[in-house]
């Protein structure tokens, strides 16, 4: 594993991603070389190792959804989120879209949303998951779940929604 090797468990984090930019354009990394400059922070002062966290801790706690946007879809995977959202839309609430074993789409009424499965209990949603960070790892199984579409209704995901209106049931 990476235990030890803050590089390797950055380059981990990041993956093949483009990571996020703020409203100013800037990256997580961007911001850190901005922190280091503003404060001093010195790889000659902390050691490779020590910056290398340091580097790393910054980094991952910059990758905050509220102040960060996503580098978004590519055209194909913008297409595919349309044809399931077209399928979906037509299914009651609480209807997913199995695209692997452990993650799924739901329409939310307004957008095309992403969830993990509950480890415990498969037929449950645990954890909301952002389109971009989970479709581009799972392209060919989005095509694969295209061409033969499977839907799963799972009550859990209700709980989630707003508020249903008297017999959308």
């Amino acid at each position: 594993m990476c235990y030890g090797d803050p590089d390797r468990l950055l380059e981990l984090v990041i993956g093949k991603r483009a990571l996020p930019k703020n409203d100013l354009g800037h990256t997580p990394l961007d911001d850190f070389e901005h922190f280091c400059a503003y404060t001093g922070c010195r790889e000659q002062d902390l050691g490779p190792r020590a910056f290398a966290f340091v580097r790393l801790a910054y980094v991952t706690a910059g990758l905050n959804r509220r102040r960060y946007r996503s580098a978004g879809l590519d055209a194909q995977l913008e297409k595919y989120c349309a044809d399931i959202s077209m399928l979906l839309r037509d299914r009651p609430p609480g209807t997913t879209a199995d695209i692997t074993g452990d993650a799924v789409l739901y329409w939310d009424g307004g957008r095309l949303n992403g969830a993990t499965l509950s480890e415990d209990d498969v037929r449950d949603v645990a954890l909301p998951l952002e389109l971009e960070d989970i479709l581009p790892g799972a392209r060919d199984a989005v095509a694969e779940w295209l061409a033969r579409p499977t839907f799963s209704f799972r009550p859990s995901l209700l709980e989630w929604l707003d508020p249903l209106p008297p017999g959308a049931l």
